[in-house]
């Protein structure tokens, strides 16, 4: 269950694009992709303009160390997505999540469990509501669907489809320091009970957020492209229902995470209207319901299609 719920708050807090990289005064040129700036775990209101596709890759790793009477035991836990993004309007995307999650238990080296596998879908819309042309900060928010795609005997699904609700905001002062925030909160009205043998469903309440400040620590154009490296250091939590099996039946505890992460992100922006961007996160629990310690490795690339009306 925690990993699950770490890998939840994840992929829900946005692990992906998120911020834009202009300041308000010196917006994208129309022909272009927007230049996103983003954080790892809070995530952004900037959407994409219309007629361009962003498709991101992300692989994380978090584990935990147990000291044990005659050894130590560890709780891996590993998660890979890929996040699709396509932009109908300067104000309305459509976002596809999938997801690949897994856990292992490793007792003085030696795996004695592991469990792999698809975790639930997200299909979901953002609308900006507010940009910082007119307004003091940028703001968007939408709704998600959960699809139970994933497998609640491995341990990656809680087998109930849901909904949820994404809100982010930013201010960005066009110098070298952004803030971004979001917010997220889901619901799963029938999961399963994982005690064997019992039909009992359960309804599963979650939230999730966190905050980013980022520096622009490089802006730089040579012939023709854009050069840019963005440091950001992250802060946020989440809270959510979790099933405990039990003997006939399960009861529905809840459980709270906390995690600090560093990153840096390298961005190439070319004359062809292509963003590629690659970036690393070293997130950093801050209580004992998730891993202690890990990394993010993202990869990101945009284009435009055609010029935007």
């Amino acid at each position: 269950m925690r990993t699950k719920l770490l890998s939840l708050a994840l992929l829900i807090a946005g692990i992906a694009p998120l911020c834009n990289a202009q300041p308000p005064s010196a917006p994208a040129r129309p022909s272009e992709p927007e230049e996103p700036d983003y954080a790892f775990i809070a995530g952004g209101p900037y959407t994409q303009i219309k007629n361009s596709i962003q498709v991101i890759h992300a692989s994380s790793y978090g584990t935990r160390r147990f000291t044990l009477p005659g050894g130590n035991r560890n709780e891996d836990s590993f998660l890979f997505f890929n996040r699709t993004e396509w932009g109908f309007t300067g104000r309305l995307e459509l976002d596809v999540i999938t997801p690949f999650s897994g856990s292992r238990e490793r007792v003085n080296g030696s795996t004695t469990t592991s469990d792999y596998g698809f975790a639930d879908s997200i299909i979901g819309v953002r609308y900006r509501l507010l940009t910082e042309d007119n307004r003091p900060f940028t703001l968007a928010m939408g709704p998600q669907v959960i699809l139970p795609t994933g497998s609640v005997r491995k341990g990656t699904s809680d087998g109930s489809p849901g909904f949820a609700w994404d809100v982010a905001a930013a201010k960005d002062w066009g110098g070298p320091v952004f803030v971004i925030s979001s917010f997220n909160y889901k619901v799963l009205p029938s999961a399963d009970d994982t005690t064997p043998g019992s039909s009992r469903e359960f309804a599963l309440h979650g939230l999730s957020w966190a905050t980013a400040i980022g520096l622009r620590a490089l802006e730089r154009e040579a012939g023709g492209n854009n050069h840019d490296i963005h440091v950001f250091l992250e802060g946020g939590g989440s809270w959510g229902h979790e099933i405990e099996p039990g003997t006939t039946v399960g009861t529905r505890n809840s459980s709270l995470s906390w995690v600090a992460a560093p990153g840096v992100r390298y961005g190439f922006l070319t004359t062809r209207k292509t963003l590629v961007e690659i970036g690393v996160s070293f997130p950093i629990a801050l209580g004992p319901n998730e891993p202690k310690k890990g990394f993010i490795i993202q990869f990101q690339f945009e284009k435009v299609f055609g010029a935007p009306d």
